[in-house]
């Protein structure tokens, strides 16, 4: 009798360390959640500066061949009113526009750091590549973010990846939905994403409000998605550089 509990114990610790994912099976999950063939939606970017003044920019995104192309247009205020950014290459290659100047200007690869409109978003942050391929990735754990159990990953960017040391991402365990980022630069925690009020929309999670909390500088930048839309038909007219001067 005993031996046969012995054994049951050790079939059923064999069943549960077969469940365990691997982590390159994580990363490919968060990224085939994160990452939809085409998408459009409306939203804002809520800046608060380190001295408590704010600011409130209002957007519409698109996006097409899992995230590969993107292209973001702000509506208001006045100020940035037709300002345009075009991301293609999984972010390799960034242009943006400006009416007030009517030209086009393509981003030097260092420049992929910079705040975007004076945001804690940096072009890097916006341009959603792929974890899988852009990153040396390892699984640290598990362990519970805001409530939810999630694995917490350390990312090591490739050469070609982003400018920051290394990430510290925490994806929860059920729906492979990022719940927070911590970006590191020097090796010193510089910024910190976290995600928040995730809905299911047209059979996908979606995270509707991203906090970018500054936490060298102060201050933070909030991304709140109004509506959104997934599976719309874009042509690939709108991912060009001739797009951005003629609309």
């Amino acid at each position: 009798m005993i031996k046969k509990i012995i054994l049951t114990l050790i079939m059923m610790t064999g069943l549960l360390f077969a469940a365990e994912l691997s982590v390159d099976e994580i990363v490919k999950k968060i990224d085939k959640t994160e990452q939809v063939e085409s998408s459009f939606s409306i939203g804002k970017q809520i800046i608060t500066t380190s001295s408590g003044k704010k600011r409130t920019l209002e957007m519409e995104s698109y996006s097409k061949d899992r995230n590969d192309k993107q292209l973001m247009i702000y509506t208001a205020p006045v100020r940035v009113k037709g300002d345009k950014i075009l991301m293609l290459n999984d972010g390799d290659d960034i242009w943006f526009y400006t009416p007030k100047t009517d030209r086009i200007r393509h981003l030097a690869s260092h420049a992929r750091k910079k705040k975007v409109q004076g945001s804690d978003f940096s072009y890097d942050d916006l341009s959603a590549g792929n974890l899988a391929d852009e990153n040396n990735c390892k699984l640290l754990g598990k362990e519970k973010i805001n409530g939810q159990n999630c694995y917490k990953l350390e990312l090591i960017p490739k050469p070609d990846g982003t400018h920051y040391s290394k990430m510290i991402l925490w994806a929860d365990t059920e729906h492979f939905v990022t719940i927070q980022i911590d970006y590191y630069e020097d090796d010193e925690l510089s910024k910190r994403l976290v995600m928040s009020e995730i809905e299911m929309i047209d059979d996908r999670w979606v995270a509707k409000k991203m906090v970018m909390a500054n936490l060298l500088e102060g201050g933070e930048t909030i991304m709140q998605i109004e509506t959104i839309e997934f599976g719309k038909i874009l042509e690939d007219s709108m991912f060009t550089t001739n797009y951005l001067k003629k609309h």
